[in-house]
């Protein structure tokens, strides 16, 4: 077996073994789920994953002390969130896999009748002979890249203090029943910064060529003489076709590509055109950390050489050297949350068990609180 279709075939069992939400939520483990641009969801905003498949399942009201979705105006939440980029490391991932088939047919047909006449002095007889031969060839091709790249994560240093009314509802209310209910069963703890590239290509050329062969023969036997007459007919036909599906994504651009493309042959204009979309967003893929690395620069985290380093290195020849701070660790606010968001550097949200949190635990079990 190809050790492409391998690759994939084991890649498939190991996402269909892969725990989902709903059962990470019903054991109360951490759940890690693709950032969407769709909200503004800054460290501290809560989720209820029991409406995880509908169009907004975070919470509108918060738990939390003096916590707002939106931007605060004072400097109250500086740090509460931090820049962890741990042992001043990053990590990149990199796959591709390629899979072919050709399917080759060949069907023929042939019959014929013959009819034969007999006048006493003279034997007349016909004959038709039918021929058809049907070649039929299907080639698949699948091609698929991704590109993962991690650069650290932002995380809340220390989660907000309870509101007074959050903390009784826990006390004295129904206890973590009535609050999640009302407030949501998990927060966003962080955070993880990066980005992702995919690209899935599959071309299908497919062909059809049929050949047919009439022959008639008439033939005539008499006392003083024969005759025989041959005549024949022939026709062929050929068509093929072609199509090109491919679907992408950029996290870091925002872009997609969803392009599926019919020719029949293959100086298409249309088909150039999507080959040259492709390309471009493998060439993002390729260029994945460098990137990643620029837009942090941009928001002041730091992770790379820089964009000047390596225009110096381009220029000479010569690598500049640079070391990363292990445990590099920034404060950081909502604003530089929002800016993150605005770039689309954030790539994935961290969410946490509201139950994890220690001041929850407090407010349900120990005796001493008020």
């Amino acid at each position: 077996m190809d050790l492409a279709i391998q690759e994939a075939q084991s890649e498939a069992a190991f996402e269909s073994r892969k725990p989902s939400l709903a059962e990470l939520a019903s054991k109360r483990l951490p759940i890690t789920v693709p950032w969407s641009s769709d909200h503004l969801l800054f460290p501290g905003q809560t989720f209820h994953s029991s409406l995880y498949k509908t169009a907004d399942p975070w919470s509108k009201a918060s738990p939390f002390e003096d916590w707002t979705a939106t931007e605060l105006t004072n400097d109250s939440d500086v740090g509460q969130m931090m820049y962890l980029c741990a042992d001043g490391g990053t990590t990149g991932t990199f796959k591709s896999a390629k899979t072919q088939s050709t399917v080759l047919k060949e069907d023929h047909e042939s019959f014929g009748f013959t009819a034969t006449v007999d006048l006493g002095f003279c034997t007349a007889s016909g004959s038709l002979q039918y021929d058809r031969n049907i070649s039929t060839n299907d080639d698949n091709i699948k091609t698929s890249v991704r590109a993962s790249y991690r650069c650290g994560s932002i995380i809340l240093r220390r989660p907000p203090e309870l509101s007074q009314e959050s903390s009784l509802a826990l006390k004295y209310g129904e206890g973590l029943t009535e609050f999640e209910a009302k407030y949501g069963d998990y927060f966003i703890y962080g955070y993880n910064l990066g980005a992702d590239n995919a690209m899935l290509v599959s071309t299908n050329a497919s062909s059809l060529s049929t050949q047919e062969r009439k022959t008639l023969t008439v033939k005539a036997e008499c006392f003083l003489f024969d005759v025989e007459f041959t005549e024949h007919f022939d026709s062929a036909s050929y068509s093929a076709s072609a199509a090109l599906n491919i679907t992408g994504y950029d996290t870091l651009s925002g872009s997609m590509l969803d392009e599926h493309t019919k020719w029949q042959a293959s100086t298409s204009v249309e088909f150039d055109a999507v080959q040259r979309r492709s390309r471009t967003l493998r060439l993002l893929g390729d260029q994945l950390p460098s990137r990643v690395e620029d837009a942090c620069e941009e928001l002041g985290l730091r992770l790379g050489q820089g964009k000047a380093n390596r225009a110096e290195s381009a220029r000479t020849g010569l690598m500049q050297d640079f070391a990363p701070v292990a445990g590099l660790e920034k404060p950081v606010d909502r604003a530089t949350c929002r800016r993150l968001m605005e770039s689309n550097v954030i790539v994935e949200v961290v969410l946490m068990p509201v139950k994890s949190l220690r001041s929850v635990q407090e407010w349900m079990y120990s005796d001493d609180i008020i």
